[in-house]
């Protein structure tokens, strides 16, 4: 079965699914840039090649099934989130019903953590992947006959007899330069744009992996791209930057990888690189690092080759919650590198977390405060959710404290949605407490008049004006309704 076409599908979800419908006009439309990592893999390859990224283009299930082609030899691609997961339950029947003979594969941090347990709970797919999905796509794309999916490392899938295989991992990609850059042209780029909080002024900021991997071991992370750190080569980088700006005439980008800053070596190399290409005269950029992997040295070098803000996870205010999770830092390491952050004139997003296991309601008011007190520029607070795969869903999975493997429950934004179920409630508290610390939190940090003023002199255009009024009516609305 050579395949005449990979569909690669971004499942319909809608930002008031996501955040609720009042925190919606804030969130996030990303670029799905593993289907497009993919893509670019695939069609380097002659191997043709599409993406419906059905959440940006506010797609029903029926729309993106009329958008496949109609051809009998089609390998369809899914990604799939937690959060995401009774979409792609929805999507798979409808696929399965309009096109009996595709392939169905789905990807995506859920399938690497639960890949035997999703094919179990969608029945319609095929084939789950683990870990990078390129090579393992371009071997399903490639398969003369169903019978030879035991050969494909990588990925579990369903036999002839219903029986789910799980068949050996497979190795990461340690040469990332060897992945062409995403296939952006196969998405609908004026669709997407960051956070406000995100981005400066209104202008497309287009996120570019840079890196892969993470060698921490915080208890509710996943690290599904492994403990090394992979990173792509300088040059490598600097193209597809300067590829953005000629194409897309971008002058911001959000450098992303799983901790941008634990190599020192390599963050001074790419700073020199935006310097010596002039990009650092031409584009600004943000990024997330830990605090304890910054210094000031490196800070100043960031700002200098354009850097423009740094979110850090503070996660709590609580050193006992920070040891509980394996933060691996201090209180007073995080109040340090927030001053010199501010001092290299890197503005900061803080994230926080509420509702930590054995978080008891002190301690979440003392994580607000802490909050007010390093006074980032931007800070969110999300409830906790451990998700598949984490150290942190195991134990709590272990001591029987799920509540609930609804996977659409699986949201940090549930105080914002009315949900009246979660996967974790800690003991002694409860779903309603949380959701309103959650919408306290963020009126007690911004609705201060020191803050408030801070906003009312970053202003430089009506779009600055739009986004800061509406947030500051849904928190103004929130209180009260007494939340």
């Amino acid at each position: 079965m050579i395949a005449t076409s990979v569909v690669l599908i971004n499942p319909p979800v809608s930002l008031a699914e996501r955040y609720g419908s009042e925190m919606q006009k804030f969130g996030a439309v990303s670029e799905p840039l593993g289907l497009a990592y993919i893509a670019g893999f695939l069609e380097a390859r002659n191997i043709p090649v599409a993406i419906i990224d059905a959440a940006a283009l506010t797609l029903t299930v029926d729309q993106v099934v009329s958008n496949l082609p109609p051809t009998r030899d089609l390998v369809v691609g899914v990604t799939t989130l937690t959060t995401t997961f009774r979409a792609v339950q929805k999507l798979c029947r409808c696929i399965r019903a309009a096109c009996p003979e595709a392939l169905i594969v789905l990807g995506g941090p859920h399938c690497s953590t639960l890949p035997e347990r999703t094919l179990e709970e969608i029945p319609e797919a095929d084939v789950t992947c683990m870990g990078e999905g390129e090579e393992t796509m371009r071997e399903l794309a490639n398969l003369a006959h169903r019978s030879e999916l035991s050969g494909v490392t990588g990925i579990c899938f369903r036999s002839h007899g219903g029986m789910v295989v799980r068949n050996p991992e497979r190795p990461f990609i340690q040469s990332l330069d060897d992945i062409p850059p995403p296939a952006r042209h196969l998405l609908p780029i004026e669709r997407y744009h960051l956070t406000a909080s995100r981005v400066s002024g209104s202008a497309f900021c287009p996120t570019i992996i840079v890196a892969r991997g993470c060698p921490f071991g915080c208890t509710y992370c996943s690290r599904i791209f492994g403990r090394s750190f992979r990173a792509h080569s300088i040059h490598r980088i600097v193209r597809e930057i300067q590829d953005l700006v000629k194409t897309y005439k971008v002058d911001q980008v959000n450098i992303e990888a799983d901790t941008l800053t634990v190599k020192k070596s390599f963050l001074r190399e790419l700073c020199r690189g935006l310097i010596d290409s002039g990009l650092n005269r031409r584009i600004q950029w943000t990024c997330e690092s830990r605090v304890d992997t910054v210094d000031e040295e490196m800070l100043r070098e960031m700002r200098r080759a354009g850097c423009w803000q740094i979110s850090y996870g503070v996660e709590t205010g609580s050193q006992r919650l920070l040891d509980l999770i394996n933060k691996g830092v201090t209180l007073a390491q995080v109040e340090n590198t927030f001053q010199m952050t501010k001092a290299a004139g890197i503005s900061i997003r803080g994230f926080f977390m509420l509702g930590l296991p054995t978080e008891t309601r002190a301690e979440s008011l003392t994580t607000i405060d802490f909050a007010k007190k390093l006074d980032p520029l931007w800070a969110q607070f999300t409830i906790t959710v451990p998700y598949p795969g984490t150290q942190m869903f195991k134990e709590l999975e272990a001591s029987g404290k799920i509540r609930t493997y609804d996977w659409s429950r699986y949201n940090t934004w549930s105080g914002w949605k009315g949900e009246e179920e979660v996967p974790f409630v800690p003991e002694g508290r409860s779903i309603p407490e949380l959701a309103a610390l959650q919408k306290r939190a963020l009126r007690v940090f911004y609705l201060r008049p020191a803050k408030v003023w801070q906003f009312v002199r970053r202003m430089r255009s009506v779009y600055d004006l739009q986004k800061y009024f509406e947030g500051f009516w849904v928190l103004m609305k929130s209180g009260l309704k007494g939340s």
